[in-house]
């Protein structure tokens, strides 16, 4: 089976920092080579992938652009991927973004939707399934959101169709394990310095329940009135704040996360899937985390992590994550998230998905519809 899969323009693939969703493309990608597709992935040059690399764009673009400008160069590489996938002659396209070729592309398209259920995602995300593309969710709460969302605005009837719900995939045999023996009894915050990502919860649980707090905080140009005006006041006050870093990557993310006895997840929005819940029990770390979003499908509650209802929930919590076994969280994220597990579900998908149009015949010429 041949397969494309497109990853945005902004970031490489697998991502030096931030980047969730090209993390995804790359574990996803190297789990189907291992089963045995012939992949090729369309990303930004300098990507490292073991698949065939068609470069969309000569560097990783970033996302300090205009809008104007963003949608230039997403439009660019997005027909560049679709005209590849037709010139290799490949039997499926697999697109992590929201490009929308023009109508009767000859190819199947399966999207997985990375963001949240807002109201310019559902009408995308609607238009896209009347085109006959097949979307699928990381959870089954954004699901749920999606779905429900079309409901409101265009009442009752199928408006929006979502095939299947495939959790986000992790390397566990390439994660680094942390035993009890490791642990250094703080816990640590990694994301965004956004109200999604409520760093300042962090804060005020770690200080409320008097424990150290380490954080890895991602500031960039558009985050820095919120770090200064909420964060760093409180940065600067709290008596407990082992250590503030920027973005962590590598072998020092997987120290931070490895050696804290919990990871806090204090997010109070419906997060689609939130890696870090994932990642930190591949290492061997429990969560604490607000039962919102898709923590509740991610996270055992009293096996791999704490589930809360609020902040003082939270800080009640982190002595009894902490005493959690390391063993139990890896064994779990290794059973129903590894790239591996994941992989096959796609796989699959892609095969129900080609059975089903197989059973249409050809829809149209091999280069009809070039978007």
């Amino acid at each position: 089976m041949r397969v494309v899969q497109i990853a945005p323009p902004w970031f490489s693939v697998p991502p030096t920092g931030y980047g969730g969703i090209e993390r995804v493309v790359h574990d996803l990608t190297e789990g189907l080579l291992a089963v045995g597709c012939e992949v090729t992935l369309c990303a930004p040059a300098g990507s490292q992938t073991s698949a065939q690399l068609i470069p969309t764009v000569p560097r990783p673009i970033g996302l300090d652009l205009t809008e104007a400008q963003k949608v230039r160069h997403f439009t660019e590489a997005s027909r560049l991927a679709y005209r590849a996938a037709l010139e290799l002659g490949a039997d499926l396209i697999h697109d992590h973004t929201d490009y929308i070729p023009r109508r009767n592309f000859p190819l199947p398209i399966v999207r997985t939707i990375h963001g949240p259920a807002t109201v310019a995602a559902v009408l995308r995300s609607r238009q896209m399934s009347r085109h006959g593309d097949h979307l699928v969710a990381i959870s089954q709460r954004q699901r749920q959101l999606f779905l429900k969302a079309a409901a409101e605005r265009w009442g009752a009837g199928e408006h929006l169709t979502i095939v299947d719900v495939i959790h986000n995939p992790l390397d566990v045999a390439a994660t680094p394990f942390y035993p009890a023996t490791e642990k250094r009894g703080y816990v640590a915050f990694l994301g965004r310095c956004h109200w999604e990502k409520s760093p300042d919860g962090a804060i005020r649980v770690a200080q409320a329940a008097d424990v150290p707090l380490m954080m890895a905080l991602r500031v960039t140009t558009e985050e820095r009135p919120y770090f200064e005006a909420v964060v760093a006041p409180m940065t600067r006050s709290i008596k407990n704040l082992a250590k503030l870093v920027g973005e962590v990557t590598g072998h020092e993310k997987d120290e931070l996360i490895g050696h804290a006895g919990a990871v806090l997840f204090p997010s109070p929005w419906e997060e689609p899937f939130g890696l870090v819940l994932t990642e930190a029990g591949a290492r061997g770390t429990p969560v604490v985390a607000l039962a919102r979003g898709s923590a509740p499908e991610l996270v055992v509650d009293g096996v791999t992590g704490i589930l809360c209802a609020d902040e003082e929930d939270m800080v009640r919590a982190i002595p009894r994550a902490m005493a959690l076994d390391p063993q139990t969280c890896r064994a779990h994220i290794a059973a129903h998230f590894d790239r591996a597990l994941i992989a096959q579900q796609y796989l699959a998908l892609y095969e129900r998905v080609l059975g089903l149009r197989t059973g249409r015949g050809p829809a149209t010429s091999p280069l009809a519809g070039v978007p």
